[in-house]
Order: C-alpha cells, then sequence, then structure tokens
C-alpha cells in the first residue's frame, strides 16, 4: 500500500490545478490532504476490531464512493450558499457547487489512482476502482510506487510494520516525492510569471 504522504502529495497536485490565482488558501489544501487520504480511513473499523485490514480496499477505494464524494460536495456546496473563491480583486468567483465537487472528485479520485499505479504484492492484487460498474480488481502494467506490506495480526503489530527498514525507506520516497513535487509547481509557477510578465517597449523610451 502506498503510505499517507504519497496521497497527501497528489492531494497538494490537485489543490495546485484547481486553486484560484493569488496567495494560497491554507483551509482548501487541508481540505485537499485530507480527502486524498479519506480512503484509508477503512483501516480505523479495522484497528478497532483488532483486525487492521478487515475493512481495506474495500468500498471507499471505489469510483462509487468518489462519486458520492463528489455529489456531497456538490451538494453541500449548492445549499451552503455562497460562491467560490476569488481568482483576484473584482473577478468573478467560479460556480460555488460545481468547483466544490471538482476539487473533491480530484483529490478523493487521487487516492484510487495512486493506489492503482502501487506495487500491491498480497492477493487480491490491486482495488475495485470501477465498483460499481464491475467487481474486478484492478491494477495498472506498471508501478510507480513500492509497497508496504503491513503486518494483520493486530493493532501493534500493524503500526510496527510502519516502521521497518522498508517501510522507513518507503516513507523517505514520498518524502523525496513530495519535495520535487511541491518544488515543481513552484518552478512552474515562478517561470508563467516571467513569461505573463509585461515587456517594456523600448522604442517608448527617451
Amino acid at each position: 500500500m502506498a503510505l499517507c504522504l504519497a496521497h497527501a502529495t497528489a492531494g497538494y497536485l490537485a489543490y495546485e490545478a484547481l486553486r484560484p490565482a493569488g496567495p494560497h488558501r491554507v483551509g482548501l489544501l487541508a481540505g485537499a490532504v485530507v480527502l486524498a487520504n479519506a480512503p484509508d480511513l477503512d483501516f480505523v473499523p479495522g484497528l478497532l476490531v483488532g483486525r487492521p485490514d478487515a475493512f481495506h480496499r474495500g468500498v471507499t477505494h471505489t469510483l462509487g464512493a468518489a462519486v458520492l464524494v463528489t455529489v456531497a460536495a456538490w451538494a453541500i456546496a449548492r445549499w451552503g450558499g455562497g460562491r467560490g473563491p476569488r481568482e483576484g480583486a473584482g473577478a468573478p468567483a467560479p460556480p460555488r457547487p460545481g468547483w466544490w465537487a471538482a476539487l473533491a472528485a480530484a483529490a478523493y479520485g487521487s487516492h484510487l489512482l495512486v493506489d492503482w499505479v502501487t506495487v500491491d504484492a498480497v492477493p487480491p492484487v490491486g482495488i475495485q476502482m470501477l465498483w460499481p460498474l464491475t467487481a474486478s480488481w484492478l491494477h495498472a502494467p506498471f508501478n510507480l510506487l513500492g509497497e508496504v506490506i503491513i503486518d494483520r495480526s493486530g493493532r501493534g503489530a500493524f503500526v510496527r510494520s510502519l516502521l521497518t527498514p522498508t517501510a522507513l525507506l518507503a516513507w523517505a520516497h514520498e518524502v523525496g516525492m513530495a519535495v520535487v513535487a511541491v518544488a515543481s509547481v513552484h518552478l512552474f509557477r515562478a517561470i508563467r510569471a516571467v513569461l505573463a510578465a509585461p515587456v517594456a517597449d523600448e522604442s517608448l523610451e527617451p
């Protein structure tokens, strides 16, 4: 399974892809990161009953769940009133329901994509990503992330399996991914700002 840092990075990228120009919206970023990790909340009931993976990679890791989250975001925005974040002074805000639905879909859906391209050594391989359209277990024909195999024997064993040398290497890998992702986004924005800057017309100089 991918760790929370990989999912948080994907949530950050979803936020950066959709956020308006201007200063960071910390609340939006936090919401995107939480939604990107939300499918793994299915570990919680398993931990409560002493079987950490009893419900993991179940319904929360499906298209059906992503659609429900998207519709819920749209409905909350629709009946909550108001509009989405503005792009700048005087600029019209995007329609709030659709904007929030897109952010929710991108952030939550990023979790499914990350798990889809993560090494899976424990059958059934992959996730039922397209349920309820199909119950097939799907996995990408390539792997971008290594797997941390959790110990399913109990709560303590589960925590310890996240701190093995292999797991620590995965943590380090995901920290590196996060750093590269943030740096790449800032570099892209800096280059775009330079290209968009107005060029002085030297012919008008005295």
